[in-house]
């Protein structure tokens, strides 16, 4: 018997909402994605290991990743 194991990383929303998007200048939906690393046992992601990289905003409408900070400037 063998097993396929490692470590992934996994992608995952956090929160939702709408705000003004700098980049296409519209108000659009937006959510805010983070990455982390998870210990996967025959590729399904059992449980996470270490902790979570930085996050970041996507616009749903332009498809544009940014940092949160564009969220605190936000009118």
């Amino acid at each position: 018997m063998f097993f396929i194991f490692g470590i992934s990383p996994k992608t995952i929303n956090t929160q939702s909402g709408q705000f003004l998007c700098p980049v296409c200048k519209t108000r659009s939906a937006y959510e805010i994605k983070e990455q982390r690393s998870y210990f996967s046992l025959f590729f399904i992601p059992v449980f996470p290991v270490g902790k979570p990289k930085q996050s970041l905003v996507k616009c749903l409408h332009c498809g544009t990743e940014m940092p949160p900070m564009v969220l605190e400037h936000n009118t």
